[in-house]
């Protein structure tokens, strides 16, 4: 059998002031991208040849360039076809993400698909597999034949998902026969950090996908969240169970559907702790177990927000008991090229007068100017040199970083993610009472470090007071934007393609 490998991946908040650039996203070819995926194990002894196009990963921004998206959704679809035109394709396998916005284009994924079935038409399969925070519209279910989303969040499961979608084309192109597909769109839109798997009820809700499928014979069966800072008309949660069996899966997916409906009020923050800014600040000061990490949500850089919001920061050394206390602040993260190159020239040692961050969101916060120590440089992990800078005032330190990234420790991101992230900064975090992070709820490295845990609600791209949020687009009505919603989940069986 002959399959075909590409993929296009990012998470763009509509809200946010950062933009994807081509050299935001991260592009696998050849063997490379062969590479990131355990083919042989999916082949399961099936002989298969595999052609791969290209693989452009951009993890999360704000909304994507058109040209940018342009060059990529050309050159898989070109792909696509020339692969097919060489020897007819069996099936594709896309890596999505499921939740790029590109300016002027209703739903991107629909549209490279759109593209992808002009070029080779019904006759490949196509298993595709999704972030549980994409949106999984109807559209782009009818346009697939397999849609295999992560079951955890954090992601734990991102590989293993990527590698079932590969394993369960090998199996249908081996059965013969294209599965049923039952589609539930759930009019709920909540943000990761209120459908975490590593509390409930979301623990329970996404741990009985597996049993569920089991027992009423499915393919597959996924529970799609979507994305909650992104106004599209296609925004929501889906469930789609393919199979053979038209009543099975049709009842398995309206037991998924209504599982996550009706935890729907459940579905709080993840974090015991949580509240606006300056209440974060008051807990510190009562000295929780050290470090304290503190989660700058409105500027979640794993969502899309700009990663530069001086907020947190402007808050902070605006409020006097908190600097009387000697409380040792890392802010981990404060996206700022200039800074970092500043930094660099001046050297450990040197005092430096420079304003931080707001160079690309300046909405809640003015850059920060003031005399700063250079405390160290920090070289990113793909030998690109100095990725950043730990500037420090009075007890506060500031890691300025050229780039994007999350404070993860770079030898655990690789098999979190798939990639590793250019312009990464990351510094230990001993002697600390509080860091500082850009991102909502806490990867597992971040939760093993942190001996204390407090959620700030604060403004910026992904703000997860969503009545800040300015929405109009989205399909209504959608709880919680719309209080005393109706749901109707009656599946929908999908044509299938031939």
């Amino acid at each position: 059998m002959h399959i075909a490998i590409a993929g296009f991946g990012t998470e763009s908040s509509t809200f946010s002031r950062h933009v994807m650039r081509a050299q935001d996203f991260t592009i696998h070819r050849g063997a490379d991208l062969e590479g990131l995926y355990d083919l042989e194990e999916a082949a399961g002894g099936t002989e298969v040849r595999w052609t791969t196009v290209m693989r452009a990963y951009g993890g999360a921004g704000g909304p994507v360039d058109p040209d940018a998206y342009a060059a990529f959704r050309g050159e898989i679809v070109d792909g696509l076809a020339a692969a097919h035109d060489a020897r007819p394709l069996d099936g594709i396998y896309l890596d999505l993400h499921g939740a790029a916005h590109v300016p002027g284009i209703e739903g991107a994924e629909e549209d490279l698909l759109r593209g992808i079935r002009d070029a080779v038409g019904d006759g490949p399969v196509i298993s595709v597999s999704m972030d549980t925070h994409g949106n999984f519209s109807r559209e782009l279910a009818a346009l697939v034949d397999l849609g295999i989303c992560f079951r955890h969040a954090p992601h734990i499961d991102a590989f293993a998902v990527r590698n079932r979608a590969v394993r369960k084309l090998v199996e249908v192109l081996q059965d013969g026969r294209r599965p049923l597909k039952a589609y539930v769109r759930i009019p709920l839109l909540l943000p990761g950090e209120r459908t975490s798997t590593v509390v409930e009820p979301g623990a329970t809700v996404f741990g009985a996908i597996e049993p569920s499928a089991d027992r009423h014979g499915a393919v597959d069966a996924s529970l799609w969240v979507g994305f909650a800072w992104a106004d599209e008309a296609r925004v929501g949660a889906a469930v789609m169970v393919t199979g053979h069996d038209e009543a099975a899966i049709t009842a398995c997916a309206r037991e998924l559907a209504s599982s996550y409906w009706d935890a729907r009020e459940r579905f709080v923050l993840s974090a015991d702790l949580h509240g606006p800014w300056d209440a974060a600040l008051d807990h510190l000061l009562t000295s929780p177990p050290a470090p304290m990490f503190i989660s700058d949500s409105g500027d979640n850089v794993t969502a899309g927000s700009a990663g530069d919001i001086t907020y947190a920061l402007e808050r902070t050394l605006a409020r006097e008991d908190v600097l009387a206390s000697g409380a040792r602040i890392l802010f981990a993260g404060l996206t700022d090229p200039a800074a970092v190159a500043a930094a660099v020239a001046a050297g450990p040692g040197a005092w430096l007068r420079v304003a931080v961050g707001a160079g690309i969101d300046d909405r809640y916060g003015a850059p920060v100017e003031r005399d700063w120590l250079v405390v160290r440089t920090v070289d990113g992990v793909l030998g690109e040199g100095a990725a950043g800078a730990v500037l420090r005032t009075g007890a506060i330190d500031v890691m300025v970083q050229s780039g994007r990234s999350y404070f993860v420790d770079p030898a655990v991101i690789g098999g979190m993610t798939g990639r590793r992230l250019k312009d990464h900064a990351y510094i230990p975090v001993d002697g600390y009472d509080a860091v500082v992070v850009k991102n909502g709820y806490l990867f597992p490295d971040q939760a093993a470090k942190a001996a204390s845990w407090f959620m700030a609600i604060t403004p910026g791209g992904t703000d997860l007071d969503m009545d800040r949020l300015a929405f109009s687009r989205v399909s209504r009505p959608m709880h919680p934007l719309d209080r005393d919603v109706r749901a109707d989940l009656t599946p929908e069986i999908l044509p299938t393609r031939s």
